[in-house]
């Protein structure tokens, strides 16, 4: 935009408008392209660095996560459009009929009219607008990352082995035969060296429940099922209380004593409690439940299931789970066919995977044994969609960040550079440098001010939308405007001092003769 003079030099000499236009807009190609290869060494250096700080298993395992062919292309297609999208405006401009005035006029002239002001101080009011809202909703997921990471599970998830155990009926067509089998084979698997105990559980640790089961307290009023408040109902041994070191706050834990012929009972958890019993003790309370037929989809009848415990909240469907509300039977009340065995060792696990699987091959050598991994392990793959989204928004929030600190730059420099020979004049007339850093530093500090107000607008939209991804923290949370806003002024300051520190140190005798 500063270079009307030459211009109108180039169209005084026969140039027309046409060729001029091809001019600027060939260099705004070749800039575009070089930032786009630029662009494309960055990004392969970032999507090597979330290969190496997110799971593999955060992506689909369909996905191919590389730089190919159409990557380049697209980038290609991206760079040559850029660079007629934002080189045609001021190509148009600097090639307005009005340059020709230009060669009759000694001074600057017209160069930095209003509207041409207005639309660079526009640009960058958007970048720093952007920049906010960008840097509030990566403080948002990271601030909820590191809160999942700190999180209580209910459990202990240290040195703790799982692993499914499919079994059919055409094998054990009868439960008595099924819970034999599974009592048969967790004696060889507690018997093996470094074993401390095992349990069985229809699904492994934060990995949901069998099912999902309208419930109702057979003490107060009666209503129609399918307006009752539901809950998980998770098959467990009884030892898996002990075994994953999920603490019993009232009553007793399931025993073996709760055998098929015994009264059926279960243990709830708190949330359930706090739901159905408030302030009472649910001990000795019934809940009205379907019963399961093992091998059998549909429900069988709705039997009174007596509350014999209250177990503390674990965290059933998910690391970020706060809501799940269940209860605990016995899987020699409610046998089921899908089991995962759940191994606490005093040890590395992984390094008793085979023990472990040798004692239960010793007692069934054609058991499949599925997805065996450490509860450890599932609880990082819970986290690794949050671990994900907090590492993309902050790659896109540091992009922003430096837009936003180089457009500023960019900005003052060129105001500077346009205002030499009246800070000259200041100069001459005495102005201070203070007084000078200071006449340099309001523009800027007008456009923070904007951008960041627009920032805040448009970030009170996006949180909302970001509500259901956060964990711990308020998707309005003021301390992390507070701290990005203070962030993007900080740069604000940096980018913009160092041009305005060299309007200081103008002469003001070359400033004065300054063109």
């Amino acid at each position: 935009m500063s270079r009307e003079r030459e211009v109108a030099i180039r169209a005084s000499l026969g140039a027309g408008r046409w060729r001029l236009i091809r001019l600027f807009l060939t260099e705004h190609i070749l800039l575009s392209l070089i930032g786009g290869a630029l662009g494309l060494l960055l990004g392969y250096g970032t999507m090597r660095w979330l290969q190496l700080l997110v799971p593999p298993f955060s992506f689909a395992r369909e996905a191919h996560i590389a730089m190919d062919t159409r990557v380049l292309v697209f980038a290609l297609a991206i760079s040559v459009a850029t660079g007629l999208l934002f080189g045609i405006a001021p190509a148009l401009q600097a090639t307005s009929p009005e340059l020709t005035s230009l060669m009759k006029d000694g001074g600057r002239g017209s160069t930095d009219r209003a509207s041409r002001k207005r639309v660079r101080d526009m640009l960058i009011v958007a970048e720093v607008a952007l920049a906010f809202i960008l840097l509030v909703g990566s403080g948002l997921m990271m601030r909820s990352f590191f809160r999942l990471l700190n999180v209580e599970t209910g459990i202990d998830p240290a040195n703790v082995l799982t692993m499914g155990l499919p079994v059919t009926p055409q094998r054990f067509p009868d439960s008595s035969r099924l819970n034999l089998y599974l009592r048969e084979i967790r004696a060889a698997v507690d018997a093996v060296p470094g074993v401390r105990e095992s349990a069985w559980s229809c699904a492994p640790p934060m990995q949901g429940a069998c099912y999902g089961m309208p419930m109702q307290v057979a003490s107060h009023t009666i209503v129609d099922r399918a307006n009752r408040s539901g809950g998980f109902f998770k098959i467990v041994s009884p030892s898996y209380f002990s075994a994953l070191k999920l603490k019993i706050v009232r009553g007793r834990a399931l025993s073996d004593r709760d055998t098929r012929n015994a009264p059926p009972v279960l243990v709830i958890n708190e949330r359930l409690a706090r739901r159905e019993f408030e302030n009472q003790d649910p001990i000795g309370e019934r809940l009205l439940i379907q019963e399961i037929v093992p091998g059998k989809t549909e429900l069988g009848p709705e039997i009174p299931w007596q509350v014999v415990g209250v177990v503390r909240d674990e965290k059933v469907n998910g690391i970020a789970d706060d809501r799940s509300t269940g209860v605990y039977v016995s899987n020699e009340q409610s046998p089921v066919y899908f089991q995962t065995l759940n191994v606490r060792t005093s040890a590395d696990p992984l390094a008793l995977q085979k023990s472990i699987a040798a004692a239960i091959h010793g007692v069934n050598k054609d058991q499949a044994l599925t997805d065996i991994r450490t509860v450890d392990q599932i609880k990082e793959r819970s986290m690794a969609n949050n671990r994900l989204q907090a590492a993309l928004l902050g790659v896109f929030a540091t992009v922003a960040l430096l837009l936003a600190g180089i457009g500023l730059y960019g900005v003052i420099s060129y105001s500077v550079a346009q205002r030499t020979q009246e800070i000259g004049i200041r100069a001459a007339l005495g102005a201070t440098e203070a007084r000078l850093l200071q006449l340099v530093l309001n523009r800027a500090s007008v456009l923070t001010v904007l951008g960041l107000v627009m920032g805040i607008l448009g970030s009170l939209g996006l949180t909302r939308l970001m509500a259901s991804l956060l964990y711990g923290v308020g998707a309005r949370d003021p301390a992390t405007m507070l701290l990005v806003g203070t962030l993007l002024a900080l740069v604000a300051v940096i980018a913009c001092y160092v041009p305005a520190r060299r309007a200081t140190k103008i002469d003001p005798l070359l400033a004065v003769r300054y063109e």
